[in-house]
């Protein structure tokens, strides 16, 4: 029963007030239509409204231009700028390589050019304290190929500098060692220098001189010229059987050298004879050949043969001088 009694107050609440609410919103239109609308004549005509005066003007080219001058070139011609960055390799750092519109097309002053700015290669720092913070670990490059090692510390940003030597142990043509070692701390730009092996040193190629000891002399120089040498020639007594011949050669045949230079070889020649000199004891005189008589001078007489008669000395006259050793 009190159930009821209270949805039955409520109902009539509701409808009261809709019913209020009704006659509120028709008063509220009929004052509103009372009310006189004011519109204009028409043959008044409505103010004017000035229209602010639009110039043209032209695109200028920016393309190349750093971006602080192309910002400044398209203020001058009464147009704004947006920029954007994007990385590339073609074109250096901090430089205009593509502008919308592009140069010469005709635009309103206000109206906005978009240009594209160098971030320079991808990978590479966005400024330049940033790369000299940077820090770079040096990696290991032995056993690698000469062009491997190269193109990873070029890839890092770092000078390569190659040296090359001769070794038995390494393969021609590989790193085997580097500067700065391992790990090492480095920065952008620093240089790096690799050995890198030339392989086994080749044998030093050995050149024999030949045997001409015993040959005449023009067998000698024929024999060692036409086997790239130089001669060089003397003489020296020596016995007959060698005369005209090599009696010593230098270097010795057989020996072998390096280069071919000079052999030295010396050719026998004949003894010369010495002129005999008399040996005169001291406190001698010379015979008097007047003194042919002394007895103490003996002089042989050969036995007369039989066919031929041998005729007598002459008086005061020996047979036979006695050798002074004057002629």
């Amino acid at each position: 029963m009190l159930k009821k009694l209270l949805l039955t107050s409520l109902f009539a609440m509701v409808t009261l007030g809709f019913f209020v609410g009704f006659v509120s919103y028709q008063k509220e239109i009929r004052e509103a239509l009372s009310q006189s609308i004011n519109t204009p004549s028409l043959e008044e005509e409505p103010p004017l409204v000035e229209k602010p005066s639009l110039k043209k003007t032209i695109v200028p080219r920016i393309i190349g231009l750093t971006e602080e001058e192309a910002k400044k070139l398209l203020e001058e011609a009464g147009l704004l700028s947006s920029a954007v960055t994007e990385h590339t390799d073609q074109v250096e750092k901090g430089h205009v390589f593509y502008q919308r519109p592009m140069e010469g097309t005709e635009m309103f002053e206000g109206q906005e050019v978009i240009y594209t700015v160098s971030a320079g290669p991808f990978g590479q720092a966005d400024s330049e304290e940033e790369e000299e913070d940077k820090e770079i670990l040096m990696p290991s490059l032995l056993g690698k190929t000469q062009r491997e090692g190269e193109n990873i510390l070029r890839e890092l940003g770092l000078r390569v500098r190659v040296r090359k030597e001769y070794s038995a142990d390494v393969a021609a043509g590989i790193v085997m060692e580097q500067e700065p070692s391992i790990n090492a701390k480095l920065q952008p730009s620093d240089e790096v220098t690799l050995w890198v092996s030339l392989g086994a040193k080749p044998e030093e190629i050995k050149h024999q001189v030949p045997r001409v000891v015993g040959k005449t002399r023009a067998e000698a120089e024929r024999l060692l010229k036409n086997a790239g040498y130089e001669v060089s020639v003397t003489e020296k007594e020596d016995a007959d059987v060698n005369i005209g011949k090599v009696i010593s050669q230098s270097p010795g045949g057989g020996t072998e050298v390096s280069v071919k230079g000079r052999v030295q070889i010396t050719i026998g020649k004949k003894k010369t004879a010495a002129p005999e000199t008399p040996s005169e004891g001291p406190g001698e005189e010379e015979p008097d050949p007047g003194d042919a008589k002394d007895p103490t001078v003996e002089t042989p007489v050969e036995p007369p043969s039989v066919e031929t008669p041998v005729e007598p000395p002459s008086v005061g006259e020996p047979e036979e001088p006695v050798e002074t050793g004057n002629e």
